[in-house]
Formats: structure tokens, C-alpha cells, sequence
């Protein structure tokens, strides 16, 4: 077993709080993130069905207990050191005042619930990097990341490959009331890939912030690798409040040793538009990947053009810009 504690410590002064008033602002926090690896070796497992030719199953179990207190709410303070960058926080300033425009059911929720307040996520979510957004907290962060390998291949040329993969993690709240509205646990969330061969897999992501109008969201895909290196992916994700029902479906295709086109599209059916399409060439060099697209949004009707760089010594899985992954839209 890993174990680490550490603490943190803020001294701050402002010449200027909301309200006018010069103003010094004391945080100090004390954690300790612990882990444990655990695994066990099923040699007898042997299925034709299931592509298994024994299960080893590795577990790493890990938490992050954390206390911290603030003589000053954040909500005291400018908020000088943002979340997000630039357009990011202008596009946030925009639309909070349109959402009960846009979504009907929901939008009153999204424009005033706190639960939406991303300087509040950031502080439950233990973000202590940014000046401006610390406050009291105390939690519980608990992860169990699983995997059950396997091996794969004919006699004598057999590889070892993840068969499956499930992560979960949760927050607990020991004072729910004053740190999570009123709810126990937060960000409640999985992870999961079961690789069926090495050419196909299903991939499925969950969210969950269980407080009352509390956003979720979840995505469930396909991906399909050929021989002839074409590559197909089909996924649907489910993001509430949001009404938002998309379906996206990707095609990759490497008709060269330096060339490949990916083509995707996005339908919501929870808006009936067309959210994004897209069709993008990219180059495969030795070092780096260069990507060149176009794409068109029908929510904001306009097009535009992609240019991307991506170093080899990424994950395969992140290349080929163009073809989406599950996790995104977090």
C-alpha cells in the first residue's frame, strides 16, 4: 500500500473584494491519497466463445481524503484567476442568460442552480489551482480501476490484451448539507471497454451528479477495425439536462502508407439537427501527423476548417483527428 499525505496553503490579499473593501484571505488544506494494487491469476478460464485463454485480474484500489478551510467564500472575491480561457468564458457569459430560450424544460435550472456554477464544481471537484475559486471543503475520492487480461494469438506467437476494463469512482461527502447539497455522494461515474477481439470492441461512459436537476450523462459505442485498415465507429450519448440525444457515426479509411480520411457525423435527436459533420485528410509521418478538414455545425450554421499537429508519441487512440471518442463532452 501507497500512501501520501500533503497539504496546501494560501495567503492572498486583495486591494479590492466585490463589495469594495481591501481584504486578506487565509486557506490551508491537509489531505492523504492512498492505494493498493491487487491481482489474482484465473489459469482455468478457457472459453472459444469469449476469446479467453486464462484471466488475470489486476484491481488498483485508491482514495483521496481531503479537508481544507477558508476564512472568505470565494463568492466574496473577483474572480481574476478564470476556469477557462478566454472565448470559453465569454461563450458561458453569453448563453447562461438564453438557456431558458433554449431549453424550455430545463434551462431555469441551468441558469440559476448553483449545481451549474463552475467555479462551485471546481471547488467540490478538489480543483485548488486557481487563486480565486478555493473555499471550504471536505471529501472523500474513491476509484477502483479494474482490468482482466488475457491472452490472444496463435501457439507460440500468443500477446497479452486487455479482455475487459471497468473504472469506477464516486466522491463522499461526510457533511452533505454544507459541501454537496444535501446529497451524500457526487460524481458518481464508469468507465468501461470490453475488447471482444483485437479488431472489435464496445466502449460505454457514465456521469452522475445524484443531487436533485443534477447533470447526467452517458455514451455507449462501437468501434470496428478491418483488415483492410478501415475503421468504423457508431456511439450514442445522452446528456441531461441538456435534451441532448446524439447518435455519431465515423468512418477511417488509410488508403496509403501516409494517408488516411476520416469522415464523422452527429445527429442530435433530442434538437433534430445535424450537430457537427466533418471530413478531414491526414498525412502520417514518421515524427508527426498533420491533419487538414473542413466541418459544418448546423446549431451555430456555420462552417470551418481544422488544422491539427499531433506528435507520434500520443496513443494511438487519439490520432487520426477526426474520429471521436467516447469521452468527450464531459
Amino acid at each position: 500500500m501507497k500512501v501520501v499525505p500533503y497539504a496546501n496553503l494560501d495567503l492572498t490579499y486583495y486591494t479590492e473584494d466585490l463589495a469594495g473593501n481591501d481584504r486578506g484571505r487565509f486557506y490551508g488544506g491537509a489531505g492523504v491519497r492512498a492505494s493498493m494494487p491487487l491481482t489474482r491469476v484465473y489459469p482455468d478460464v478457457q472459453s472459444e466463445l469469449l476469446n479467453l485463454n486464462g484471466i488475470n485480474h489486476k484491481i488498483i484500489v485508491s482514495g483521496n481524503y481531503y479537508v481544507a478551510h477558508s476564512d472568505t467564500p470565494f463568492s466574496d472575491l473577483p474572480q481574476l484567476d478564470r476556469l477557462n480561457d478566454d472565448v470559453s468564458d465569454q461563450a458561458l457569459r453569453d448563453i447562461t442568460p438564453e438557456q431558458v430560450l433554449i431549453n424550455t424544460q430545463h434551462g431555469l435550472a441551468l441558469q440559476t442552480n448553483p449545481l451549474y456554477n463552475p467555479q462551485i464544481f471546481a471547488i467540490r471537484n478538489l480543483d485548488t489551482y486557481n487563486v480565486d475559486t478555493l473555499d471550504s471543503i471536505e471529501e472523500l475520492q474513491f476509484d477502483i480501476n479494474q482490468r482482466w487480461q488475457t491472452k490472444r494469438g496463435y501457439p507460440g506467437m500468443q500477446h497479452i490484451t486487455d479482455w475487459m476494463i471497468l473504472d469506477l469512482s464516486g466522491t463522499y461527502f461526510p457533511h452533505p448539507t454544507q459541501d454537496n447539497f444535501g446529497s451524500t455522494f457526487g460524481f458518481l461515474q464508469y468507465d468501461w471497454t470490453w475488447n471482444i477481439g483485437d479488431r472489435t470492441a464496445l466502449v460505454s461512459t457514465g456521469w452522475v451528479d445524484p443531487e436533485h436537476d443534477g447533470p447526467r450523462e452517458f455514451t455507449f459505442g462501437a468501434y470496428l477495425n478491418r483488415p483492410d485498415r478501415t475503421s468504423f465507429f457508431l456511439g450514442y450519448r445522452d446528456i441531461y439536462p441538456l435534451d441532448s440525444r446524439a447518435v455519431t457515426a465515423a468512418v477511417t479509411y488509410v488508403f496509403s502508407p501516409k494517408y488516411a480520411i476520416t469522415g464523422s457525423s452527429t445527429y442530435d435527436f433530442g434538437t433534430s439537427q445535424a450537430l457537427s459533420n466533418s471530413l478531414v485528410l491526414t498525412r502520417m509521418g514518421s515524427d508527426v501527423q498533420v491533419s487538414l478538414g473542413i466541418t459544418y455545425n448546423a446549431l451555430q450554421n456555420n462552417f470551418g476548417m481544422t488544422f491539427m499537429i499531433v506528435p507520434n508519441l500520443l496513443p494511438a487512440s487519439t490520432k487520426l483527428g477526426g474520429l471521436p471518442m467516447m469521452g468527450e463532452g464531459h
